[in-house]
């Protein structure tokens, strides 16, 4: 079953660091072969206070997006975006 990494942004504190991890993050989910799904432009908010980003990210199996997630690679990555902004990250399944 499909999984899908969604990671939502709200307050960039540092937007040159954000910059950065977006750069990064764009190049290494370019060699891993994964389909970029949508972002990071929220077009409509429906509730509660609009996020200044959102991404999705699919993956084939729930394995492989945890994997990805929690490689090295990206937890390096990880940490800039959460020093650069207030954000989230999670995992839903999906087809």
């Amino acid at each position: 079953m499909a999984a899908y990494v969604v990671i939502v942004t709200g307050e960039i504190s540092n937007p040159e660091l954000m910059n950065q991890y977006k750069e990064q993050a764009q190049y290494l989910l370019g060699t891993q072969g994964v389909s970029f799904m949508a972002g990071p432009v929220v077009a409509e908010t429906l509730e509660g206070s609009p996020p200044k980003g959102a991404v999705i990210i699919r993956f084939a199996f729930l394995e492989e997006a945890q994997s990805w997630y929690r490689s090295d690679e990206y937890q390096k990555l990880a940490s800039m975006r959460l020093s650069a902004s207030t954000s989230a990250a999670f995992i839903v399944e999906g087809t």
